[in-house]
């Protein structure tokens, strides 16, 4: 890890957890030392033209300050603001677009998040009900997004609304909505992963010009939707798994192995294994969704066993921690908490890809 990211990690990140935890506000601040240091994607905004490889070497860095810093919501946070709003300007958007708001995207200046999900419909994109209407040369937007991961805080949002209902899916179009256009924001607490704020979107007649649409007509399922979900996994994977490699080392630090019985010196060990078998695994989903135009069906068989190896994973090590001779530390508590992540959103492996 190179040494200005570990001292961030370090200092800026491990130090100011409980402080954070208690206050989400406190944690803006770290934006603009988080873009120095390049895990916004920049400063220079010509980093992202870069493409794949910028995002991988920044997944990389991700999971090595979620290993150092041991939070996982600052990491959600990062990542969504990257792969959720900038990268897809940059992969989507119009030049005028990419010159408009990639700049203070990359540079911290700006926060962005993505507004795909509904309350009442999850991420189902057949059940949308959020609709952009067209009334007088402007896109009116009226519903309920959430929830939104940095919705508290996002100074832009990349919004999906159905532009023409009776097609369904292949009716749902994206936007780059501002929160200056009358963006009103819920805050949300999911009872996990404090450290990254959540909210619901309320779009009461927000009015967006026609060339802040992302993409084409009818884009806002396939390719934007699925793509910005494919993104996020891809790269939220490796930070997941620091975190499980740093949760599994707090749990036998400091035990005796005499102490244990030999089925949970067994599990111990192979949580261990596991971890290390499901690090290349994911390095290799990295490369296909990012440095490899082919390999679309092995990257969808890799998505869907993560999506279910992990909570699996996951429920294996706090049934081991239950039966272990010594209290969890609160560090374990916590990590044990936010991991709560990887059951987030099961469902949407299937109704992303219908």
């Amino acid at each position: 890890m190179p040494h200005q990211l570990a001292v961030f990690a370090k200092e800026r990140i491990h130090r100011t957890l409980e402080e954070r935890e208690r206050d989400w506000g406190s944690g803006r601040s770290l934006w603009k030392e988080a873009a120095e240091l390049g895990l916004l994607g920049g400063p220079d905004p010509r980093g992202l033209e870069a493409g794949g490889e910028k995002v991988v070497e920044i997944a990389a860095r991700m999971a090595s300050l979620v290993e150092v810093g041991q939070d996982l919501g600052i990491a959600l946070s990062f990542l969504d603001h990257l792969l959720l709003c900038a990268y897809p300007i940059q992969v989507f958007g119009s030049r005028s677009l990419r010159e408009r708001y990639l700049p203070a995207l990359l540079s911290g200046d700006m926060i962005g998040a993505a507004a795909i999900s509904e309350p009442e419909s999850g991420a189902n994109p057949g059940r949308m009900a959020t609709v952009a209407e067209s009334v007088e040369g402007k896109y009116v937007l009226k519903g309920r997004k959430g929830p939104v991961t940095n919705g508290p805080w996002a100074d832009v949002f990349l919004v999906v609304a159905s532009t023409e209902p009776e097609r369904g899916k292949a009716g749902l179009s994206a936007f780059l909505v501002e929160r200056d256009d009358g963006v009103q924001v819920e805050e949300l607490d999911l009872g996990f992963i404090p450290t990254s704020p959540h909210g619901v979107l309320v779009l009461d007649g927000v009015q967006v010009p026609p060339d802040r649409m992302l993409g084409e007509p009818g884009w806002g399922h396939q390719p934007i939707s699925r793509s910005l979900f494919i993104w996020e996994r891809a790269a939220m994977i490796p930070s997941v798994l620091a975190l499980m490699e740093r949760w599994h080392h707090r749990v036998v630090r400091g035990i005796d192995p005499d102490t244990l019985s030999p089925d949970l010196r067994v599990a111990l060990a192979q949580g261990k294994v596991d971890l290390t078998a499901m690090r290349v695994v994911a390095e290799r989903l990295l490369r296909l969704t990012f440095l490899e135009t082919q390999g679309g069906r092995e990257r969808l068989e890799l998505l869907l066993y993560f999506g279910r190896r992990l909570p699996e994973w996951v429920e294996a090590m706090n049934q081991v921690v239950l039966q272990l001779p010594i209290k969890a530390s609160p560090d374990v508590v916590r990590m044990s908490r936010d991991l709560r992540l990887v059951d987030v959103g099961r469902s949407m492996l299937e109704w992303q890809f219908q």
